[in-house]
């Protein structure tokens, strides 16, 4: 009986420290991508994504991004491909891509408004 929890416990503890060594991460590209089609990518030494990300997600992260962050992201990534999987628009609006570019005011928030 330890061994049937042992063998699955070694198994996810495996492939926990193999995706935090490898750095893995899974990468959402949006249809109308610029070298690479739609995807979800399994992307290997991705230290600048989250665990699932997009370009346009990291590019909005950036306090100043470059006018070109979005392609150079995309020829990053497709050095670093190991895996193609379906185009998924529920990861890719998981990723929040127009998130982090709201300009939205403080007092115009629902949180704000609420208190006052």
């Amino acid at each position: 009986m330890k061994l049937l929890l042992q063998v699955p416990t070694a198994i996810i503890v495996v492939l926990i420290l193999s995706t935090w060594i490898a750095s893995l991460r899974f990468v959402v590209l949006p249809p109308g991508s610029f070298k690479l089609r739609a995807m979800t990518a399994l992307v290997y030494q991705g230290h600048d994504y989250r665990l699932v990300d997009s370009p346009r997600a990291m590019c909005g992260r950036q306090a100043y991004p470059a006018k070109n962050c979005e392609e150079v992201a995309m020829n990053h990534l497709g050095k670093r491909v190991l895996f193609r999987l379906p185009y998924s628009q529920w990861l890719y609006d998981f990723t929040e891509p127009g998130a982090a570019a709201s300009t939205v005011a403080v007092e115009d928030t629902p949180l704000r408004s609420s208190i006052q």
